[in-house]
């Protein structure tokens, strides 16, 4: 966005713009007051800043036209012909009607604009709260410093939870610190001081001996065990002699049917036919080396084998049994060498801890013979349940003290957590407070600062009316309303109840104008359509002079208005303050549009007239004659001189020239600015008005037109008489006014008249008498 001065705008079939318009503006002028009667297309100027500026077509809304999108173009256009452009000193912007919205190119030169119609000018004064805060919410908007009270509202709400359950969990805790304390016998006064010293102790403190008690125990528990084991050992090898014992009996029956050395030969018979299965057929005899026979020798010593079958069976038989014996002799051996090793393990375990008093230990020693165990188990019987309860003992005063250990933590903990809690919870409520505040001031400040300056601006157009205390307030009670109130004959009411229309029209341009200037004014470009209409005569000088000063903050203020009798005023530039531009419209019209007819300063125009080669005497004369009523007008009504009072209030030069007597023309005295020395201090040259005066009174009488009107002028005075008049007037008007700070009107100085910027000062400031 740009914040340059507006140099022309060009309106291109939009609403009444039928053929392409252009609107110039006049450099260093920040106002610009488009006059023209009603049918003009003022709105359609106004339109076209909203359109470019907005993207949208104000003067249609509210007419029940429903989507007015379709009503923007000119008749017989389509909306794609319509088009806005705005040149500034920096660059010029372009907006199109697209498919569905308004499209600016380049959009970083899109002005901000803002309008107010006539239509609009009470829609806040007289809109519902709600529509009111709407309408200046963006200058209050604390919807983030909101969002951040309810969160720390939910904080607080929070914290208070959590703070009572801490309480709770603290009390918990020190109930389950008591019921220890009563356990353990009510040790020391305080339960909590007892907590903390006992949950100091090492719990593990106790694994030593409960290790140790669990070896004990597993080590007597092996003993147990050794007495059956070797009774079944003993059994087992009763048991295999018995079975080997009946092996030898069947063997002896066996070798008691063949021969003495029958055993031997079986076993040679064996390792025969052992030898055969690999040598089948042998040449010779494998014992004694003959020959003789060697034939089917093998076959021979597998029959004599099987008569012995028997007896191998039984030899077999034995053998096992022998092999049975033994290996029963090598597990009762084996079992004896357990018992003893057990045993020296259990012995070990007594001797080498220091047992406390609640651990028994046997009163002998394990037996020698293991065949004496059953009697000493049995003696010893109960130690193994005394020893469990002494290990149960340590594992419950273990996890006592981990139970205590936990539980003065956690209460340690949750007091910590609730201190900590007791003083987050009010430094919370006070960052509350202290936000809310601190949104409370800020919406108040702004509030205040556009009531007043609401009410400044008011008592610029309505000064000592008392009328100008402002107030807007938001409604404690409502969410997003905003209420008005004024000042009526010293009691607080709403405006709109006692305030007349022109006053409410002034207040609801005053609220404009207000909140216009609260975001970005160098960089919007202020558009007042048709809304001074209802400003009666009495307050239209200081209307006019409040918006002049006013529009010095926007980038640039436009003015639409139809209202006649401003047009001199408007026209002339009769401001205390400075000059505007005045454009004014005529009649529009299907085929033209808009048209300007007045643009240049009419004493602009007639210095171009006069610098035309050559001069036109009718023009010069005519524009001339419009200037000097102007002046003469101006200086009578200033210095209140009288002035013949005619039907139609028309006066000739015979009733101006005249009311300015000879002591007034001589005091009649223009103090010219020539710019400044070398230490700022202005430079006047003082410039008398009897000469001009006097030789346009001369022009006058010598002609005989002192009864002509002004626009009679030119048919009166010879050419060289009108080219002099229109001189004499320019140089009049040259040291009267400035084209840029205009006439001058302001009497604050007490001793003379002066423009804005005092670049002329007009002397005397009173009549004389």
């Amino acid at each position: 966005m740009t914040a340059s001065a507006p140099k022309k705008l060009t309106i291109e079939h939009l609403r009444g713009s039928v053929v392409p318009f252009s609107l110039p503006f006049e450099k260093g002028k920040n106002l610009m007051v488009v006059y023209g009667e009603n049918g003009t297309g003022k709105s359609t100027i106004a339109d076209a800043f909203e359109f470019i500026g907005k993207g949208s077509v104000g003067s249609l809304d509210g007419r029940g036209l429903g989507k007015t999108n379709r009503y923007w173009h000119s008749i017989g256009k389509k909306p794609a012909d319509v088009s806005v452009t705005l040149e500034t000193a920096t660059g010029t912007c372009r907006a199109i009607f697209g498919k569905t919205e308004v499209v600016v190119t380049p959009p970083e030169h899109r002005p901000r604009v803002e309008v107010l119609r006539r239509s609009q000018i009470l829609s806040l004064i007289e809109a519902k709260p709600a529509d009111r805060y709407a309408a200046i919410k963006r200058f209050i908007d604390v919807s983030g410093v909101e969002a951040s009270e309810t969160a720390l509202r939910d904080l607080i709400r929070e914290t208070k939870t959590g703070r009572e359950v801490a309480i709770a969990r603290v009390q918990e805790n020190r109930d389950a610190i008591e019921q220890f304390w009563e356990e353990a016998g009510k040790p020391g006064a305080d339960p909590l001081l007892w907590g903390e010293s006992e949950s100091k102790r090492d719990p593990n403190a106790f694994d030593a001996e409960i290790k140790a008690i669990g070896d004990l125990c597993n080590a007597y528990a092996s003993l147990t065990s050794h007495p059956d084991q070797i009774g079944n050992a003993v059994k087992s090898i009763n048991d295999a002699q018995d079975t080997l014992n009946a092996a030898q009996q069947s063997l002896d029956q066996c070798l008691a049917g063949v021969s003495a050395d029958a055993a031997e030969i079986v076993g040679i018979l064996s390792s025969a036919k052992s030898y055969f299965s690999k040598h089948a057929n042998p040449e010779v005899c494998p014992l004694c080396e003959s020959a003789e026979k060697s034939t089917g020798l093998a076959d021979r010593v597998e029959k004599r084998i099987s008569v012995f079958d028997a007896l191998r069976i039984a030899t077999a038989n034995k053998t096992k049994k022998e092999q049975d014996v033994q290996r029963a002799s090598q597990q009762l051996e084996l079992v004896h060498d357990n018992a003893r090793r057990d045993a020296d393990s259990f012995s070990l375990c007594c001797k080498n801890n220091s047992w406390p008093s609640d651990i028994s230990l046997p009163s002998a020693a394990v037996p020698e013979d293991v065949s004496e165990w059953s009697v000493w188990l049995k003696s010893t019987a109960n130690l193994p349940g005394e020893w469990k309860k002494a290990e149960s003992a340590r594992l419950d005063k273990k996890q006592f003290l981990s139970t205590l250990k936990r539980a003065v933590k956690t209460w340690s903990e949750n007091t910590l957590a609730q201190k900590e809690l007791d003083a987050l919870l009010p430094r919370l409520e006070r960052a509350l407070e202290i936000t809310e505040e601190e949104r409370r001031q800020f919406t108040d400040a702004t509030l205040a600062k556009i009531a007043t300056e609401v009410g400044r601006l008011y008592e610029e157009v309505h000064p000592g009316e008392g009328l100008n205390k402002i107030s807007l307030e938001l409604d404690p009670a409502k969410r997003a309303s905003l209420e008005i109130g004024a000042s009526f004959c010293g009691q607080s009411t709403p405006p709109q109840a006692y305030f007349s229309d022109s006053h409410l029209d002034t207040l609801g341009l005053c609220v404009f104008l207000a909140l216009s200037s609260m975001e970005k004014p160098a960089e919007t470009i202020l558009v007042l359509d048709d809304v001074l209409g209802s400003v009666d005569e009495p307050h239209v000088d200081r209307l006019i002079e409040m918006l002049f000063d006013e529009a010095t903050k926007f980038r640039h203020c436009v003015i639409t208005t139809h209202y006649r009798p401003w047009k001199q005023k408007l026209r002339w530039g009769w401001l205390q303050n400075g000059q505007c531009q005045f454009v004014e419209l005529t009649k529009w019209s299907a085929t033209n549009g808009l048209t300007i007819i007045r643009t240049v300063p009419d004493v602009e125009r007639l210095r171009q007239l006069l610098a035309e080669t050559p001069p036109d005497p009718q023009l010069v004369c005519s524009k001339a004659g419009v200037i000097l009523e102007a002046a003469l007008d101006f200086l009578t009504q200033l210095y209140e001189c009288a002035v013949p009072r005619r039907p139609g209030g028309l006066c000739t030069l015979g009733d101006l020239l005249p009311a300015l007597d000879n002591k007034l023309k001589t005091a009649l005295k223009v103090e010219v600015m020539n710019g400044k020395d070398a230490s700022g201090v202005p430079v006047y040259n003082t410039v008398p008005l009897v000469p001009y005066i006097d030789e346009l009174k001369r022009i006058a009488q010598a002609r005989n037109v002192f009864g002509c009107h002004f626009n009679e002028l030119s048919f009166d005075l010879l050419d060289a008489d009108g080219l002099g008049f229109g001189q004499q007037v320019l140089e009049l008007m040259n040291a009267l006014t400035d084209g840029d700070a205009g006439w001058p009107r302001n009497s604050k100085s007490g001793s003379y008249w002066a423009t804005a910027g005092e670049t002329r000062r007009l002397h005397p400031l009173k009549k004389p008498s």
